[in-house]
């Protein structure tokens, strides 16, 4: 008898994954619990990219705020990099620590300017039909008259009705 061998339909993730999902939570934690600088105000790492030699790692952050606290925030992790670096050092068994850069995350302000778009073009398009609202049925509801206003007669037979329908 011949064993069924299941193969797993997620692979294992990389090193390279695995490590960067490891930079990804030390650098948040470091930079949200350890960072004192008022230049930072609400500072997110969205997420961190490693290069495929494992030596480089950038961590890309937004800001709540305006292009002003977005530069001062840029800054003060640019000025922050050694700490951080020297915190996950620890949690990071590689032979070369991956040296860190910070770079704002522009994703979301570009998916938000394409959807803005696509909002215009929709509402300026005289060929869309305008969206049924939420918890309504396009279809016709099964009691409505049809179009000499007789009602449907299917399903609506009560117990006291005797007739024989018609084919």
């Amino acid at each position: 008898m011949a064993a069924v061998v299941e193969k797993n339909p997620m692979p294992a993730p990389s090193r390279k994954q695995r490590l960067e999902s490891l930079l990804h939570r030390e650098i948040a934690t470091v930079v949200n619990q350890e960072l004192r600088d008022p230049r930072l105000g609400f500072v997110t790492i969205t997420r961190v990219e490693l290069t495929s030699d494992l030596h480089q790692v950038k961590a890309f952050f937004t800001v709540l705020g305006d292009e002003k606290q977005r530069r001062l925030a840029t800054r003060a992790l640019e000025n922050a990099v050694p700490y951080v670096q020297r915190a996950y050092a620890p949690a990071v068994r590689t032979r070369l620590l991956p040296q860190l850069a910070f770079a704002y995350d522009d994703h979301e302000e570009k998916r938000h300017g394409i959807a803005t778009l696509i909002s215009k073009a929709r509402a300026t398009d005289p060929s869309q039909d305008p969206a049924p609202a939420a918890g309504t049925d396009p279809a016709p509801a099964a009691s409505t008259p049809d179009a000499a206003g007789i009602p449907p007669t299917v399903g609506t037979a009560d117990s006291t009705d005797t007739a024989e329908p018609t084919p």
